[in-house]
């Protein structure tokens, strides 16, 4: 098998393993999570060692790369490797190295005296167990002086021959430990990078963002703080559903012209840098974009997340557009969520329109010759809040600026659409009068028969017959209501059957989808 040669299984003894942790020789970079054990587990490790059970292997990567932070074992200062020379970096089995290291140098100078002290452990030779040394009795002995004979020796005096005997065992039995260990060499970061996502033995899935971290480091840049401070900047805008795999694609997106994240690890830290320098500023004018221009509050509606990518794309090369780009960019945004181009081959379609919009940004209105007959009965399908045509609806009604029933006022979008709250979606014709007539569920819950409505209204409403409270509308508001929710005007008595009203409505909404991808707003007639 190819590359076979580049991952090197070794059986070391636990003593030698300790050894190249001191020298330095294997670290612990910034990239790992930190120390998580409970004392349960510290006892645990122990004892399988003690008894020769496996307890899983250690991953490593052997590179000359210096990563730029590399994070102390256990708080235990380690030295400094010197220049180009090869360094093991620990992708798996951080938590167990960190316990034995910690155990046979609990006395060492720490920056964490409080986990220092959980490591303090002592063995008891009469009853063969391990005991936390602040409740050890006087005939026991501390695991950090098994290993070095000098420290041991003078230990060994206090105790009679028998439990000697004992000890001189447990000594053997950790110094002779074999711990598997696989050694990754000759791997390009993108490899690296890949092996490590897909390592999961700490039940904690580990991402890209983890490793380039580590790759760019520095007192006054850390991509993950970068990452994780937008993400809650988004999230207090409404956009908390904005992911960090995505943030990642858009990253790339901008410092590589590729949606893959995996690839980021390839590129230079200064490169890195500036590109997140971009995509805060980026993401920032894309939101704006949505909400002032669409009317969007909250990124749960976007149909098809990844849209946000080329978006992010187009604001990376122009943070102001003039009117005529801001019009192309919502022709673009109707024609995707409504053919629903993202559905299959996501991300070849991504990328072409990626190299749209950079065309876009330099002043070429490439989307201006778009446009799209949107079928009607992509609105007779089922209601669900979650599909992509149902959020592609929601966004189109938000266009009409909807009216209350009952008072005619706006209805206050950023409320509206700040969840998924069923409450503040009403079904025109209501469902349990229709099952009333006999219409099946699956046929009153339909994109169709959805306006967006306020929870008061739509509470007074309830079950209500159409004909019965379309008549309590105000006539003076009836009209600019009625078209704010882009019902059908010969369906403004409610007295018309409901197959008629499904079928006509889905045509209007067809029309205004048409509409949009055309001109990119919506004109009321």
């Amino acid at each position: 098998m190819a590359g076979t040669h580049k991952i090197t299984p070794t059986n070391p003894r636990l003593s030698a393993l300790l050894s190249d942790v001191s020298r330095g020789n294997i670290k612990i970079p910034v990239f790992q999570r930190e120390y998580v054990w409970g004392d349960e587990q510290i006892m645990s490790l122990l004892d399988s060692i003690y008894n020769g059970y496996p307890v899983g292997s250690l991953l490593l990567w052997s590179t000359k790369e210096e990563l730029k932070h590399e994070r102390d074992v256990g708080g235990f200062a380690l030295p400094k490797t010197p220049e180009d020379f090869p360094v093991n970096y620990v992708l798996d089995g951080q938590q167990r190295l960190t316990t034995l290291y910690g155990v046979f140098n609990s006395d060492a100078e720490t920056t964490d005296p409080e986990l220092a002290a959980r490591f303090n452990v002592s063995f008891v030779p009469s009853t063969d167990e391990f005991v936390h040394a602040s409740i050890a009795p006087e005939n026991s002995i501390n695991l950090r002086t098994i290993l070095d004979t000098t420290k041991l020796l003078p230990e060994l005096a206090r105790f009679p021959d028998d439990e000697k005997k004992i000890i001189a065992d447990l000594t053997e039995r950790f110094k002779d430990y074999e711990f598997p260990v696989v050694t990754i060499k000759d791997r390009s970061n993108q490899e690296v990078c890949r092996v490590f996502q897909r390592i999961n033995s700490s039940g904690t899935s580990l991402s890209t963002l983890e490793l380039l971290a580590a790759w760019t480091w520095s007192e006054q840049f850390d991509l993950r703080n970068e990452i994780e401070r937008l993400l809650d900047s988004l999230s207090d805008k409404g956009f908390d559903q904005v992911e960090e795999t995505l943030l990642m694609r858009c990253l790339a997106t901008i410092a590589i012209n590729k949606i893959d994240a995996d690839a980021l690890v390839d590129v230079k830290a200064e490169v890195l840098i500036e590109s997140m320098s971009k995509l805060k500023q980026a993401i920032y004018s894309c939101v704006d974009f949505l909400e002032k221009q669409l009317h969007i509050k909250n990124f749960v509606f976007i149909p098809f997340p990844i849209m946000l990518v080329p978006l992010v794309s187009f604001y990376s090369d122009c943070l102001k557009p003039n009117a005529k780009q801001v019009a192309s960019l919502k022709k673009w945004f109707w024609h995707c969520s409504f053919t629903q181009r993202y559905k299959a081959g996501t991300n070849s379609y991504v990328m072409v329109d990626i190299e749209k919009m950079r065309e876009l940004a330099k002043g070429n209105y490439v989307f201006d010759e778009m446009h799209a007959k949107i079928d009607p009965s992509i609105f007779k399908k089922t209601w669900r809040i979650n599909s992509t045509a149902a959020k592609a609806t929601i966004c189109l009604l938000a266009q009409c600026q909807p009216k209350s029933f009952l008072t005619g006022q706006n209805i206050d979008l950023g409320e509206a659409l700040a969840s998924y709250n069923a409450r503040e979606f009403h079904h025109i014709y209501p469902k349990s009068f229709l099952n009333g007539l006999g219409i099946p569920f699956h046929e009153s819950n339909v994109i169709a028969n959805i306006c967006l409505l306020n929870s008061s209204d739509n509470r007074a409403i309830s079950d209500n017959d159409p004909y019965q409270y379309f008549q309590t509308i105000d006539g003076g508001i009836k009209e600019m209501v009625f078209k704010s929710s882009l019902i059908p005007s010969e369906f403004w008595s409610g007295d018309k059957p409901y197959v008629d009203f499904i079928n006509a409505r889905a045509l209007v909404l067809s029309q205004v989808a048409d509409d949009l991808i055309t001109h990119g707003h919506y004109s009321a007639t």
